[in-house]
């Protein structure tokens, strides 16, 4: 099976998601950590260190999609609504810093395991940032060449309500797609980790499987 831009293009713009750099680009060129690598290998031990590199990028994938989905939540029951309707905006606050600690945390897992895939997840996760620039900067958060987010908590807590809310609540985009990219990473970083419980012969059946079934990852 050959992934097709046509087809990360469909499903990325469903998602909301926009495609600049094409994860084929990734995919069908030649990496030290290749996938065309890992079908050749025989016999391959089990390598712990790359295991819990996996289950640690899982983890904090998880995290960081679950932290943003809390932003995306509508009605009464709503941080934004509640901030509203006390004029306490201390929740809010602390769950920017928590998304951004966990945003920070994926980055630097996905740096740990650089495989062309990640690289291009890591890439979606800066343009999303990117993206949203100015309104973050506004809200005290800036981003460096790295990729790392950091904020100012006193222009943080600066920051009119329905700024955030614009950013970070339903009505925006930036947790929708921080939720999004989250919840794929995690996903594929899950399976990556079972790969590495087990060896596969020198077809690499398994692991062929498992990156056929994920080309089409933004649906």
């Amino acid at each position: 099976m050959r992934v097709t831009d046509q087809i990360l293009n469909a499903t990325a713009r469903r998602a909301g998601v926009p495609i600049n750099m094409p994860l084929t680009d990734y995919l069908n060129k030649s990496y030290g950590n290749s996938l065309l690598e890992a079908l050749g290998k025989k016999n391959e031990v089990v390598d712990t260190g790359k295991k819990k590199s996996y289950e640690k990028l899982e983890k904090t994938a998880e995290q960081l999609s679950q932290a943003a989905e809390a932003f995306l939540a509508e009605g009464q029951d709503s941080m934004f609504a509640k901030a509203k309707e006390s004029g306490d905006k201390e929740e809010i606050y602390s769950h920017v810093e928590k998304m951004l600690e966990q945003y920070n945390n994926t980055m630097k897992a996905l740096k740990s395991t650089a495989t062309p895939l990640n690289q291009y997840y890591r890439q979606k996760l800066q343009e999303a940032a990117g993206a949203n620039r100015e309104a973050l900067k506004n809200a005290g958060i800036t981003i460096d060449q790295a990729g790392v987010m950091k904020v100012d908590k006193t222009k943080l807590q600066e920051a009119d309500l329905e700024s955030l809310e614009n950013l970070f609540g339903a009505s925006g985009d930036f947790s929708r797609k921080m939720s999004y990219l989250g919840e794929r990473i995690a996903d594929n970083a899950g399976e990556n980790a079972k790969s590495y419980s087990s060896q596969y012969n020198a077809q690499g059946s398994n692991f062929y499987g498992f990156y056929a079934n994920k080309y089409d990852f933004w649906g």
